[in-house]
């Protein structure tokens, strides 16, 4: 199963340290579950006892950009048999690094990143879609930018609204 791809194009937390966060993410009933890079979380404050870690759960069309984050850990497979970016995923439990979305930051995600796998063309609206997941149907998160080949990976460039 391959799963999305992201670059950090023009997120500011790559030069500003306050738009980073330390997070795990759960489901509705409080577990810990496994999450891609490129999804969007809605965070829900520090975990009981924690002053770095961040408790966050998927996003959803509801949820308000400023209280969201968006998942960007570093690819690191302790499983050698894996050697591609896709086949990266922050595992259940895990600590993961997200960036805080800021209005005109761009990043890229590959197409695993929409909601079902549907791309948006250049120029598109996006939204917040299910499993905090790009929803190509969506309004209101950002706008497609530009659709870049670049190796094996075409990634979507999304400006945040």
């Amino acid at each position: 199963m391959a799963y999305t791809v992201i670059r950090t194009d023009l997120l500011s937390g790559t030069d500003v340290a306050a738009d980073l966060v330390s997070l795990r993410v759960y489901d509705a009933d409080g577990n810990p579950i496994a999450v891609e890079n490129g999804t969007i979380v809605e965070l829900q404050g520090y975990e009981d006892g924690q002053r770095e870690v961040m408790k966050a759960v998927l996003a959803t069309s509801a949820s308000k950009i400023e209280d969201c984050a968006i998942v960007a850990t570093e690819e690191v497979m302790y499983d050698e048999r894996k050697k591609n970016l896709d086949e990266f995923i922050n595992e259940a439990g895990t600590i993961a690094r997200g960036y805080i979305p800021r209005s005109r930051n761009m990043y890229s995600i590959t197409k695993d990143g929409f909601v079902g796998g549907t791309v948006p063309a250049k120029g598109d609206e996006v939204g917040i879609g299910a499993d905090g997941k790009v929803d190509a149907a969506g309004t209101g998160y950002g706008t497609i930018m530009a659709v870049e080949i670049a190796g094996r990976y075409t990634y979507y460039v999304i400006k945040i609204a």
